[in-house]
Formats: structure tokens, C-alpha cells, sequence
């Protein structure tokens, strides 16, 4: 019997160790079959490398706790790279990213040059953005960080990246089906489909975030983006309305609330309702504020009085979104630019044209749209006949930015006055 219980203990004492055996031996295997790896490529060495890649994806899976696991995904990233599967291996190399942030980004950073070719050429920029940035400090578990990489994807769009994208969350169901935050997670889901175009799975996936997890706080916004998703992509202004509506009436008070009333004054705009949409308009604004997101209705209502020819009414708009969003350049260089527009070709008034103009440059005169500005004012004291205040303008914007393309005209311009 002590013969047998000692047995007993010391498989059990074995078994860790056996399996790390196991672990370390099959990541050998892998290894050993890279470095004898054809180098040319062609159709077979394709597939075998995508053969290797998808065999230490399972290796990764299934030894989850091996310090290993990193070097793992970076042979593995290299091999779908060798195959040409360019979303496998920027899905991979978003998830090493998120998983082992201090990994060197020198050996990274190369990799996803030629992966991010699997993303949509407009999208480029963003998911090369999304890999480089600085990931958050502190600790967090496994599940956290590769939500994270989730995140990143949701943000994307590409044929070649969809199906790997696609896997890649259902894989994260599947390991951490407890994970606290799995609603959040099915709602990027939902956003992934949208943004690869398969509305009716995104509808779907914003369904299940709201049924089946029945504490989410993200009932009102998952109903929000099926109205979204019907306004926006199906054309479907009826079953938006119905699911605007469900908002407003089931979730009264809620954040969605404002945002709703802004989504259903752009619809009534669309639809050439404009009475409605000032109406939606007023409310989102009442709402919203001046938050981030009230920018649009500010410049909704703006439009739809343009559209309605109430050009006084949409110049004064415009000039309050600037006064509102101050400090976001490009909210408030945008708004007045718009208003300056409205000033010239509607209200045919100089004066309003040029002070939209100046009120611009005064609050971001080192902006990216500063050059632009000082030679379009420097036009407008001059059609004036404010030929002082145009002479200063041209040789402001001559020192200021010298390689513009627009010097050079300003040079042009000065020479004339100066003559």
C-alpha cells in the first residue's frame, strides 16, 4: 500500500515536469523545421509554411503559461508572412503586441509593414497607429490584453483580414468564457462586422451583446448601433426609426439618449425633413453639450439652415460650434472656414467673411491650416483695398512658412503692392 501511495506521488509530482518536457519538445520540433526551411517561395513552400504557422498557433494554445509562448508568435507571424496570409500574420502580431508589450519593437515594427497590407489601403495609417501605440501600464491579466488587440482589430477593415479577425474573437470566447467584459468584447465583435461590411452579422453580434449577458450596461448603446447599422449602411429608415425610438423609450436618460436624437436628426436630414431635424438637432445639443460628440449636431443644424437658405442663421451657428470647441483645432478652424464660405458666396458680406478669417487664424495662428488662412486674408484686404494690412498678411506668411507652396504666390502678390 506505502509502495503504491509513493508511486502515486512521485507520477504526480512528474506529471508537471512531463508535460513541460512535452511543451518545450513540440516548440523544438517547430523550431527545427524553420530553420531547415526552403528558401524559395512558391506554392508548396506557401502552404507549408502556413501549415507550420497554424500548428504553432495550436503549440500557443495549448501551452498558454510557457514563457515561450512569445517567440512562438513571432515564428509564427514570420511564417504566415512566408505564405503570404498577410491578415494571419497581422492578427498574430497584434496579438503579441497586446500580450507582450515589452517585446523589441525593432523586431516588430518590420513585420507589420508588410502585414498591414491586409488592411484596407484608407486604413493603413490607422492600424499602423493603433500597433506602435504605448500600451497601458500596470498589470493586467492575459484576457485584458489581448481585449485590447480585439479593440485594435475592431477599428479595421480588409478581405484579407476579416476571416482571421473573425477567428481571433471567437478563439477569445472560447479561452476566457468567464472574462468580465465579455460583453464589451461581443460589441467590438459587432463593430468588426460592420466595419468588413457584413451588416446583418454585426446586427446580430449587437443582438446577443444585449441578450445574453443580462447586467450589460450596454443595452441602450447595442440598440443604438442597430439603428445605426439600418440608417447608416441598410438605408432602412424605418427600422432605424424603430430602434431610435426603443431608445428613447426604454432607456430615457440614458448616454445613448443624446447621441440617438443626433443620429435621428442626421436620418431626417437625409430624408429631406428638415423641420424634424432642427427639432432632433436642438435635443441632441441640449443633451450633449459641448462635448466631443455634440460637434455634429452643432454643424447638422448648421446645414440644414443652409439648406433651407436661413444663411444668417447658419453663419451665427457656425461661429457659436467654433466658440464652443475652442480648443480642438480642427473642430474650430473647420466651423469657421464654413462660415466664411456661407459669409462670401451667400451673404455676399466682406466684413463677415474676413472677420470669420481672422477669428480663426487669432485662435490657432501656428495651426496646420494657418498658411491657408493668412493668404486668403491677405486676398480679402486686398479685394478691400486694405492694401497695408494685405502687405503685412503676405510677408507674415513669406517668413512664417517659406517652403509653403503658397510663398510663393504671396511673393507674387507682394511684389505687385509694393511696386
Amino acid at each position: 500500500m506505502r509502495k503504491t501511495l509513493f508511486l502515486l506521488t512521485l507520477a504526480a509530482l512528474c506529471a508537471p515536469c512531463a508535460y513541460a518536457a512535452d511543451a518545450a519538445a513540440g516548440l523544438e520540433f517547430y523550431t527545427k523545421e524553420i530553420s531547415a526551411f526552403p528558401a524559395e517561395t512558391n506554392r508548396e513552400t506557401r502552404s507549408a509554411a502556413k501549415a507550420l504557422a497554424d500548428g504553432l498557433n495550436t503549440w500557443a494554445s495549448q501551452n498558454p503559461a510557457s514563457p515561450a509562448v512569445k517567440d512562438a508568435m513571432l515564428m509564427q507571424a514570420r511564417l504566415y508572412l512566408r505564405a503570404q496570409e498577410n491578415g494571419c500574420a497581422a492578427v498574430t502580431l497584434f496579438r503579441l503586441r497586446n500580450l507582450y508589450p515589452q517585446t523589441d519593437m525593432n523586431l516588430l515594427t518590420p513585420l507589420m509593414a508588410e502585414a498591414v497590407q491586409a488592411v484596407q489601403t484608407n486604413r493603413r495609417d490607422q492600424a499602423t497607429n493603433l500597433f506602435i501605440a504605448t500600451r497601458q501600464d500596470g498589470e493586467q491579466t492575459a484576457a485584458q490584453r489581448e481585449a485590447q488587440a480585439l479593440y485594435a482589430l475592431s477599428k479595421l477593415s480588409g478581405r484579407e483580414l476579416y476571416t482571421p479577425g473573425s477567428e481571433a474573437f471567437e478563439a477569445f470566447f472560447v479561452r476566457y468564457p468567464s472574462y468580465e467584459e465579455n460583453d464589451k468584447v461581443e460589441l467590438w465583435y459587432g463593430d468588426f462586422h460592420r466595419e468588413n461590411g457584413n451588416y446583418l452579422a454585426a446586427i446580430s453580434q449587437y443582438k446577443k451583446a444585449a441578450e445574453l449577458y443580462p447586467n450589460t450596461p450596454y443595452k441602450a448603446a447595442s440598440l443604438r448601433l442597430i439603428g445605426d447599422i439600418y440608417a447608416d449602411n441598410l438605408k432602412d429608415t424605418a427600422s432605424a426609426t424603430a430602434a431610435y425610438t426603443r431608445v428613447l423609450r426604454e432607456f430615457e436618460g440614458s448616454a445613448e439618449t443624446g447621441i440617438v436624437y443626433k443620429h435621428m436628426a442626421i436620418l431626417d436630414e437625409n430624408n429631406k425633413q428638415y423641420d424634424g431635424a432642427l427639432i432632433n438637432y436642438d435635443k441632441a445639443i441640449e443633451l450633449l453639450g459641448a462635448t466631443p460628440t455634440a460637434y455634429e449636431a452643432y454643424r447638422g443644424k448648421a446645414d440644414v439652415y443652409a439648406k433651407t437658405k436661413n444663411y444668417e442663421a447658419a453663419y451665427n451657428t457656425l461661429h457659436q460650434t467654433a466658440a464652443l470647441f475652442g480648443s480642438d483645432e480642427e473642430k474650430s478652424t473647420a466651423s469657421l472656414k464654413e462660415a466664411a464660405k456661407i459669409a462670401k458666396k451667400y451673404l455676399r458680406d466682406q466684413t463677415k467673411y474676413t472677420q470669420s478669417l481672422e477669428k480663426a487664424l487669432l485662435a490657432h495662428p501656428s495651426g496646420p491650416n494657418a498658411a491657408q488662412l493668412m493668404f486668403d486674408l491677405g486676398q480679402a484686404y486686398e479685394q478691400a483695398g486694405k492694401n497695408v494690412q494685405a502687405v503685412e498678411m503676405y510677408k507674415k506668411l513669406i517668413i512664417n512658412y517659406p517652403t509653403d507652396k503658397l510663398s510663393s504666390r504671396a511673393q507674387g502678390k507682394l511684389n505687385k503692392l509694393t511696386k
